[in-house]
């Protein structure tokens, strides 16, 4: 994180447009984002063309397992049908792989089709088997349908296609 700059952290924020965020200071987004990576596309130009950040303060825990995997989050291609979002899926996956970084993501299912066409896994239906704790109980996030398989390795897969209502994730937040 340390390489990016408040000119770049300004147009990552611009780029995601969350209400909350857009007037964020840099101070503020390296506290809140500071075990997260950034994978940016740029044109050479300089033009950023895809944004992606890997969170890696996401843990889940099933059958009494805990599971620390890095979750693809805040991945927006700037330009919609320019192929950038693919190449810095590429890129990503490739370099988590070298790494040895399972790693997903989650999406809807309107954008289910993308993540396939671009060669991921896509576990559908899955989110719904998935609990978060939200003001002391337990509820399933509405926001996602599917999980993107991005780097799991097969066993780590397995488990995550095993998902059901008499199998279910929990997030862990600490």
């Amino acid at each position: 994180m340390e390489e990016l700059g408040g000119e770049e952290i300004q147009i990552i924020l611009q780029t995601w447009n969350v209400d909350e965020w857009i007037d964020m200071s840099e101070e503020a987004f390296r506290t809140r984002f500071k075990n997260s990576e950034f994978h940016l596309l740029n044109s050479k130009e300089a033009n950023l063309l895809s944004v992606a950040r890997i969170n890696f303060e996401f843990k889940v825990r099933i059958d009494q397992q805990e599971y620390s995997i890095a979750e693809l989050v805040g991945f927006v291609p700037v330009e919609i049908l320019k192929g950038h979002g693919k190449v810095l899926l590429g890129h990503i996956s490739a370099n988590l792989k070298e790494r040895k970084v399972e790693a997903i993501g989650f999406c809807r299912k309107r954008t289910r089709p993308y993540y396939e066409s671009v060669g991921l896994k896509v576990l559908r239906d899955k989110v719904k088997h998935i609990r978060e704790r939200r003001n002391d109980e337990w509820i399933t996030p509405k926001e996602d349908d599917d999980i993107v398989v991005l780097t799991l390795e097969e066993p780590t897969i397995e488990i995550f296609e095993k998902l059901s209502d008499d199998l279910p994730a929990y997030l862990i937040f600490e």
